[in-house]
C-alpha cells in the first residue's frame, strides 16, 4: 500500500515541480521568487505529512529507518531542484543587469566583489545614513542567510558517517557556496559576491548547530522517530 501511496506523491511532486521549472525555462517568462517557493511548498509539506504518518504506522525501528531516510532524500533531492530555480533559472535580477556585458570585461568585473565584509558594511553604513530602506536589506540579509540553512538539516540527518562535526561541515558550506558563486559569475545568473558566501555559510552553520541541541532531538524523536 506504502508503494502505491508513494509512487502517487512522488508523480504530483514530479507534476507541480516540473510545471514550475518548465516556466522558469521558457523564453520571456521570469516567475516571481514567491511563486516559484509557492510551487515548491505544496510538494514539500506532501512529503513531510507523508513521512509521519508512514513513520508512526511503521512496525519496527528497521522499516521506520528506511521510511526516514526514503522520503529525507527525496526532500533534499526537492530543496537541491529549488536551489537551481532559484539561483539559475528564476534570477529576475540577472535578467536585467547582466545583458550585453561580456563575462571578461572590465564591467562584470566590477559587479562583483572579493572583499570580506565590504558589501554587509556597505549595506549597514547606507542604511544608518538612511541611504537605503530597510527593508531591502533586512531581505537581503535573511535571504542569503536562509538560503542555504536547510542545509544544516540534510547534511548531519542524511551524511552524518561522513560529515562527524562543524568544521567538516563549515568547510563543505565554503566549498558548496564558492562552486554557486562562480557558476553565477560565469553564467550571468547573479553578482559574485564573498559576502553571500559568508552569509549562506553562517546560515547553514547556525541550523548544524541547532540540529545537535537536546530541545531539537527530542522533537525529532517526537516527531520522526529519530534517537539521540
Amino acid at each position: 500500500m506504502n508503494r502505491i501511496i508513494n509512487c502517487i506523491i512522488i508523480g504530483i511532486n514530479i507534476v507541480l515541480i516540473g510545471f514550475v521549472i518548465i516556466c522558469s525555462l521558457l523564453p520571456n517568462i521570469v516567475l516571481n521568487v514567491m511563486v516559484t517557493l509557492g510551487g515548491f511548498t505544496i510538494p514539500i509539506l506532501l512529503i513531510i505529512t507523508t513521512m509521519i504518518v508512514q513513520i508512526k504506522k511503521a512496525k519496527d525501528i528497521q522499516e521506520k529507518s528506511r521510511i526516514r531516510n526514503f522520503w529525507l532524500k527525496i526532500l533534499f533531492i526537492i530543496y537541491f531542484l529549488l536551489l537551481i530555480t532559484v539561483l539559475f533559472l528564476n534570477n529576475e535580477y540577472r535578467m536585467y543587469v547582466f545583458q550585453n556585458i561580456n563575462i571578461f570585461s572590465k564591467e562584470h568585473f566590477e559587479m562583483s566583489n572579493i572583499i570580506p565584509f565590504a558589501t554587509i558594511i556597505d549595506y549597514i553604513s547606507r542604511l544608518v545614513s538612511n541611504e537605503i530602506n530597510a527593508g531591502i536589506v533586512i531581505i537581503n540579509f535573511a535571504t542569503n542567510l536562509l538560503l542555504f540553512a536547510p542545509m544544516g538539516f540534510f547534511i548531519p540527518m542524511l551524511y552524518s558517517d561522513m560529515i562527524k562535526n562543524i568544521k567538516q561541515f563549515a568547510i563543505l558550506m565554503i566549498i558548496i557556496t564558492l562552486i554557486v558563486e562562480v557558476l553565477q559569475f560565469i553564467t550571468f545568473r547573479g553578482s559574485t559576491d564573498i559576502d553571500d558566501i559568508i552569509l549562506n555559510t553562517l546560515g547553514a552553520v547556525i541550523v548544524y548547530i541547532i540540529m545537535k541541541t537536546r530541545f531539537v532531538k527530542k522533537l525529532l524523536k517526537k516527531v520522526i522517530d529519530i534517537s539521540e
